[in-house]
This record gives structure tokens, sequence and C-alpha cells, in this order.
């Protein structure tokens, strides 16, 4: 009889916790009706635009598993199809945590060096700083803009320029200060993990920005579909100033990704709100893309984990 690996149980527990909660979730939301009568009144052009987006989430994930596959490089030779599967075990891992923090620490179970799992999670917080970066830059504009607009929420602007200040001082500094404090650090997990940060160049995170922009891209791209199967056509105009607005309010906005619909929903209301009166629609654009890259993402990292668990066995 094997031995069951402790990772290996803690892999299925979240995969059932995470399940079990989207389960109370969904048994919970009262607005099926609504979503069900428009999925039956939306038209084949409509139903093109949201082909299109879901197309387009493999090409989300792509660009996902490029960037930490080129993050691991120093720590861990992989394929790009084993960083996709760690990408999409990625999002069970973050289903149940704040701010998505499980994301990574889910990512290095399925690695085969796992005993550099603090250096593997640090990096993988460097490709989220990246991305952070490229939204605040891209949303503090339209977002001060819309927000005027809107009024009442002057706190919020001061909010985004207060964590693009942090993210600068942060990408300028952190090798330097990472190498101080190794210096002062004894031996151990601590002074590794900073030992590997230290090391990580600004022309290292200029590449990890690059890829992070191609999945911004593709991201911006997803909404703008979405919206439009929902009824909600945007101006190009519109769609620039709009979209990176709403993506910027969502990344500053603390949240558990089991919770995203409501948060989502309720900041593409007060985004989308300024070009369209359509309520109702603007609030199933933002389920249906949480659905598209929260729930379908941790459905495929559930499937890929059993494929390589009966892969492995069938090797034993």
């Amino acid at each position: 009889m094997k031995a069951i690996k402790p990772l290996k149980v803690i892999q299925w527990l979240l995969v059932v916790s995470a399940y079990g909660y989207l389960a109370y979730r969904l048994a919970v939301y009262d607005d099926w009706g609504s979503l069900s009568e428009y999925f039956r009144g939306a038209g084949w052009r409509q139903y093109i635009s949201l082909m299109v987006a879901v197309l387009l989430f493999p090409v989300n994930i792509l660009f996902e598993s490029m960037k930490w596959r080129y993050l691991m490089s120093d720590i861990e030779k992989m394929s790009l199809r084993d960083a996709q599967r760690q990408t999409y075990f990625g999002f069970i891992g973050a289903f149940l945590t704040p701010s998505r923090l499980g994301d990574y620490p889910a990512r290095v179970t399925m690695m085969e060096n796992k005993s550099r799992w603090a250096e593997a999670v640090a990096l993988g917080f460097v490709g989220t700083l990246a991305l952070a970066f490229l939204q605040v830059m891209a949303g503090m504009p339209s977002c001060i803009s819309l927000l005027e607009r809107v009024g009442g929420l002057v706190w919020l602007e001061w909010l985004c320029v207060l964590v693009l200040i942090v993210q600068i001082v942060v990408i300028v500094f952190y090798p330097a200060l990472s190498r101080r404090l190794a210096e002062r650090t004894e031996e151990g997990k601590m002074r590794d993990t900073l030992v590997v940060l230290s090391k990580f160049s600004h022309k290292r995170f200029g590449m990890t920005l690059l890829l992070s922009a191609l999945r911004y891209a593709v991201y911006c791209l997803q909404l703008w579909l979405v919206l439009l199967f929902c009824g909600i056509e945007l101006s190009l105009c519109e769609a620039l100033v709009a979209i990176p607005a709403y993506y910027l309010l969502v990344t500053v906005t603390p949240s558990v990704p089991v919770a995203d619909a409501a948060v989502r929903g309720s900041w593409s209301v007060v985004i989308f709100s300024q070009f369209t009166e359509s309520v109702p629609q603007i609030a199933i654009a933002a389920i249906l893309l949480w659905m598209l890259n929260t729930i379908l993402p941790m459905l495929v990292g559930t499937v890929l984990t059993g494929m390589k668990d009966k892969k492995g066995e069938e090797r034993c």
C-alpha cells in the first residue's frame, strides 16, 4: 500500500474547499432568472463576442505561464506545459485566500524542486507587482477623471496615487534593499529568498513587465468583448478610459476571489454606468468575466492535477 504524500493531501484539500465554497456561493445567488433570460434573448453577434472572449482565456493563461516559467528559470527548469499546469492549479489556491495570496504557494506544490519554495513564492510576487504596476499606471489618469465625475470618492484618488508611489519605490530599490538585508540575515530560508530577490535585476523585471503587459491587453480585450455580449457598446475612447479604470479599482480593493463577483459587480456599475443606463447588463458582464477568469481556470486546474496524478501512478 502506497503512503499518502502530505502535499497531495494539501492539494486535494484545496480543491475540495474551493469547490465547496463555490457551491455555496452559487446556491445563495438569487438572480439566476435575469441571467437566464438575458442568455435566451442574446443575438448571434453577441454570442460570437462571448465565444471570442472564451477563446482568449487560454491565451491569457499562456502569457501568465510564460511569465511564471521565466521567473522560475533560476530555481527550476520547466517546460511550458508544466508551467501552465502549475499556473492553473494556482487559481485553486488563490480562490480561498485574501488578495489571492494562496496562488504561488499552490503552484509550488506542483514543482519538482519544492525545497526552494520561499524563493519561488517571493519571485511570484514580483510578477504580481509587475502586473499591478501596469494596472495602476494605465488606470490612474482615467480613474481620476471618472471619479471626479462621480464625486465623493476623492480618498480613492489619493489611494491610487499612494499605491503608485509605493510601487515605484519598491521597484527601484528592492534589489539593493534585498542585498543589504541578506548581508545582515543569518543563513536560512529568509536569507536565500533575499539573495534571489537581490539578483533579480531591473532588466529581468522589464521582461516580466512585458509579459504582464501582454496578459493585461488580453484582459482588457476580454472585458470589452463581454460588454459587447451584454449589449454595452463602448466607443474606442470610452473603452480606453473605462476599462483601465475598472481594473485599477478592482486591483486596489482588498478582496477574496470567492467574493470577486460582488466586488467587480459594484465597481463595474460605478464605472460603466457613466456610459450606459443598462445596470443589469453591467452586473451580468462582471459576473461572466469573473466566471471566465476565475472559475474556468480553477476547473481546468483540477482536471490537469488529476491527469498528472494518474500519470504518476501509471509510472509507479
